[in-house]
């Protein structure tokens, strides 16, 4: 009886197991996510890769809307859109996060997009610039126009001329 060994791997075979491998590999990948015909968010990349239960994608533009209009976009080196499960149509991004909407710009390196409560999450270090203004903090949790961010830890420095200011009430920043 003849039998060979080889050492040589063959060809197809990788050391990762069956589930890690994607079952559909894409380049310029683009998806949305509407609720009764109303569009909540668009989802741009270079490439995706999907895993069954999520979507990974690369260089991702996540444009998340409100009442109809873009009230942030967002940049990051790599996302996931979740498919099912608790998670389902959240959005993760993480690598370089960048987040541009009329009352701010966002800068963190890990952040969600919580569909069902309509909300961005940030568990890490987030920084948010406002003109000259910036605010640094963690565990952030905001709406998308960064009007109302909501953080724990955090470090202020403020200029008036850079927050709003309720004119119905006759409220103003004032430095101390």
């Amino acid at each position: 009886m003849t039998c060979c060994k080889s050492a040589e791997t063959p060809v197809g075979t990788t050391d990762e197991s069956v589930e890690a491998v994607p079952a559909q590999k894409l380049e310029r990948f683009a998806t949305q996510q509407t609720e009764a015909g109303v569009l909540k968010w668009t989802l741009v990349g270079d490439t995706s890769t999907f895993h069954g239960s999520y979507v990974e994608v690369e260089n991702p533009t996540v444009e998340i809307f409100e009442d109809g209009v873009v009230s942030i976009t967002l940049n990051s080196k790599k996302g996931k859109q979740f498919l099912t499960g608790s998670e389902k149509d959240n959005l993760h991004l993480s690598g370089e996060v960048v987040g541009v909407s009329k009352d701010g710009t966002l800068y963190s390196e890990i952040l969600h997009w919580q569909n069902r409560t309509g909300r961005l999450y940030a568990p890490d270090e987030v920084t948010i610039v406002r003109g000259d203004s910036t605010w640094v903090g963690t565990e952030m949790y905001a709406n998308p126009t960064l009007e109302t961010v909501k953080m724990k830890n955090n470090q202020f420095k403020l200029y008036p001329k850079d927050e709003k200011t309720d004119e119905n009430h006759k409220t103003s920043v004032v430095p101390e």
